[in-house]
């Protein structure tokens, strides 16, 4: 029979834990957050989804356009300063880039991070 250490147990634990909340695609964006982009949305916000030509291709939300953040700073001529902007990629992180970018040129930003965050059922 193996004999697992105090620190040895409370680590598996932690690499469990961490594993699950990986696998569950915890969303750091609140169904608030959520309800006001799509209530901007409704009200006539630009969503805009930030990953590349190629991942936008495979899916993405009905009626968003595509920006890759790498070439955002060339859009913001054509970005509409009296409307807010909606943004997402697949993991959240070029989403975080963008709503900075964006913020610091003027606009209203909500950071929706995911397609999946986007479409996910709020009760």
């Amino acid at each position: 029979m193996m004999r697992y250490s105090i620190n040895e147990l409370i680590y598996s634990i932690f690499l469990s834990l961490v594993f699950l909340s990986v696998l569950s695609g915890c969303s750091r964006v609140s169904d608030e957050e959520i309800i006001a982009a799509r209530k901007a949305v409704k009200e006539g916000a630009l969503i805009i989804d930030v990953r590349t030509q190629e991942e936008y291709r495979q899916k993405h939300v009905e009626g968003a356009r595509n920006i890759p953040v790498h070439l955002l700073d060339r859009a913001y001529p054509y970005l509409p300063k009296d409307k807010a902007l909606v943004v997402y990629c697949r993991e959240g992180h070029r989403s975080e880039v963008a709503a900075k970018m964006l913020r610091e040129q003027g606009w209203k930003v909500y950071d929706v991070a995911t397609q999946e965050d986007w479409e996910r059922e709020i009760k």
